[in-house]
């Protein structure tokens, strides 16, 4: 093996550092690695193919190939316990190793609570850290969903599961609260999901406006009594108790509201023209008969003027208006 070891020096230095950097590698322990079934194994391997060479059962050029591969898998072993004992005979704990990696814990959403027991509107959602450095101004959301049942947001193009959780967080539920929308709730949450621009272009909020209608043409209930009186159509979803901060909108600007219907309108729960433009079919229909207008058609023509106000547009009724009491 002399004559050997000087003819290939070169490839066995390279097999040794082979077997330098796979044992420091790979090394758990030398000893624990010498005791392995696989070490013990090619040992045994090697032994035999080394005594017949020795003993001459192999002669000649298969003598010599048997021998140069002893040689190579020999000193790669060395370097193998070499690599070990560089590194240290400081073995991992079995419980150590057994043990899973540790998770991350992510940052989830705020989960929406269950409403007050009794209460007939969800509580309002709670204010967001660093909400108010978002332009525009945040819709109101609620801590769950009107009777337990949440809309499929994901009806709505360009609302996928992400987003309708996100949406959840904010504490919306359903198409009435979407449709209800202003070009500055539009804004705000545009700033909150970090897509600003795209709500306005996949028009979220002329969808929600006529799937709310759909929805509420095919949830259609049973009259619902008011005062003693049966009213035709479904209530509305969009009531609020109060007027956002406490200013509502000027109802009497839409041509057929006069300060009357507006107190009715305002005693229902509608303060806001972006309430009345959200409105379905079935919710006009309840409208006109809770301002004692039998049929939608007049509710729809409000409908229609309250979408222009509510976007900051101007009608002539309501410029007509607004000029007249300019000049009283």
């Amino acid at each position: 093996m002399l004559y050997l070891a000087l003819h290939f020096a070169w490839f066995l230095v390279a097999a040794f550092a082979i077997g330098l950097v796979f044992g420091w590698l790979t090394c758990r322990g030398w000893l624990r690695g010498l005791l392995s079934a696989q070490v013990l194994l090619v040992v045994a391997l090697w032994a035999g193919a080394a005594a017949l060479v020795w003993l001459r059962a192999l002669n000649n050029l298969p003598a010599f190939w048997v021998e140069t591969g002893l040689l190579y898998v020999a000193v790669y072993a060395a370097g193998c316990l070499v690599g070990c004992l560089l590194k240290g005979d400081a073995p991992v704990p079995e419980a150590a190793l057994a043990l899973p990696a540790p998770r991350l814990a992510l940052p989830q959403p705020p989960r929406a609570l269950p409403a007050p027991i009794g209460s007939a509107e969800p509580a309002p959602m709670p204010k967001l850290d660093g909400e108010d450095a978002i332009a525009g101004r945040r819709p109101t959301g609620y801590v769950a969903a009107r009777g337990g049942v949440a809309d499929d947001l994901k009806l709505i193009k360009g609302v996928g599961p992400q987003n309708e959780e996100r949406l959840h967080a904010l504490g919306i539920w359903h198409f009435s609260q979407i449709a209800a929308w202003t070009p500055e709730n539009v804004e705000w949450v545009g700033g909150y999901l970090a897509f600003p621009g795209r709500i306005e272009r996949e028009e979220w909020v002329a969808q929600a406006a006529t799937l709310a209608g759909d929805a509420a043409t095919a949830d259609q209930a049973a009259p619902v009594v008011m005062s003693g009186a049966a009213l035709e159509g479904t209530r509305p979803g969009n009531l609020l108790t109060a007027a956002r901060d406490g200013k509502p909108d000027d109802l009497s600007l839409i041509d057929g509201v006069g300060n009357a219907i507006a107190e009715k309108l305002n005693g229902l729960g509608i303060w806001h023209f972006d309430q009345l433009a959200a409105l379905g079919t079935e919710e006009l229909r309840y409208i006109a008969h809770h301002t004692g207008f039998p049929g939608r058609d007049i509710a729809e023509q409000w409908r229609a003027e309250a979408r222009i106000l509510a976007a900051g547009g101007e009608t002539a009724h309501s410029r007509a208006e607004k000029e007249r009491r300019g000049k009283g």
